[in-house]
């Protein structure tokens, strides 16, 4: 079994819709564990209650407070069910203090051939295996294979766009909740602006994903290239934004996060 996925097993708890879980080692943050984890437990508890034809076409995580280390319960509940669509929350508690930690709404749906379109285009970067893996000194970048590709954080640049190469470090390919998780290795945009680690938090993150099971398929390395920006930051917070890319140019996934950051002026 994998890191990652030792780290999202579940087991179902005394209650209906309610599952147990614990936080990993391999993916602990500077405080609590790391966003993407989070994000990506959430969203197996959820579709571990859905039909197995349903797919996840969208999730909202809301970060309350730092989750501590230990067993997590986490109650999951179907707001709407329609015939093709469905809509869905989840709230993770931590079993030490029984605080809701962050919370989460989905959409999953039954997705059918309709037209097809992407409008932005994948950067033009040198492929992962010319690049050196970066190396953060926090657990979760031991996890992650990172490795930057356009624009590196701390440079004091006046742009806050980069790109980087991820994958998590096991040999299973790519899959929604690889994505998820995934989605949240792009460093903070005020980490583009200045030239050392300042404080930051996120707010909330929200994923669109675009995937299908042929282009999971396809990135059977998986590698995913993150590519991130930000439009604005002021007054204690800025936004982030995201296209995941897949290393033959399909877009997987966008992605946006509100971050508080209180870098003076």
């Amino acid at each position: 079994m994998s890191v990652f996925d030792a780290a999202l097993q579940l087991k179902p708890g005394k209650e209906e819709g309610q599952w147990t879980g614990q936080t990993h080692p391999g993916f602990q943050n500077m405080i609590g564990p790391y966003g993407g984890w989070s994000a990506a437990i959430l969203a197996k508890a959820i579709l571990e209650q859905t039909e197995d034809d349903l797919e996840l076409v969208s999730l909202t995580v809301d970060f309350l407070s730092a989750i501590p280390d230990g067993a997590v319960v986490i109650e999951v509940q179907c707001d709407r069910a329609g015939k093709g669509t469905s809509f869905w929350s989840a709230r993770l508690l931590s079993h030490q203090t029984q605080a809701v930690c962050c919370k989460a709404s989905a959409v999953v749906a039954r997705r059918k051939d309709t037209l097809e379109w992407t409008e932005p285009s994948m950067p033009d970067v040198e492929a992962p295996e010319n690049l050196e893996r970066v190396n953060l000194p926090v657990a979760w970048a031991q996890t992650l294979d990172l490795r930057m590709a356009k624009n590196m954080p701390f440079q004091g640049m006046d742009t806050t766009w980069s790109a980087a190469w991820a994958r998590l470090d096991d040999t299973a390919g790519l899959d929604a909740l690889r994505l998820i998780a995934l989605s949240d290795s792009p460093a903070p945009r005020v980490f583009m602006r200045v030239t050392e680690p300042q404080m930051i938090s996120t707010v909330s993150l929200t994923l669109y994903l675009h995937a299908c099971a042929e282009d999971f398929a396809r990135a059977s390395d998986g590698w995913v290239l993150a590519e991130a920006e930000g439009a604005r930051g002021t007054r204690g917070f800025f936004d982030q934004h995201a296209r995941l890319w897949s290393r033959e140019g399909v877009l997987l996934a966008t992605s946006q996060q509100t971050v508080w950051y209180r870098t003076p002026a």
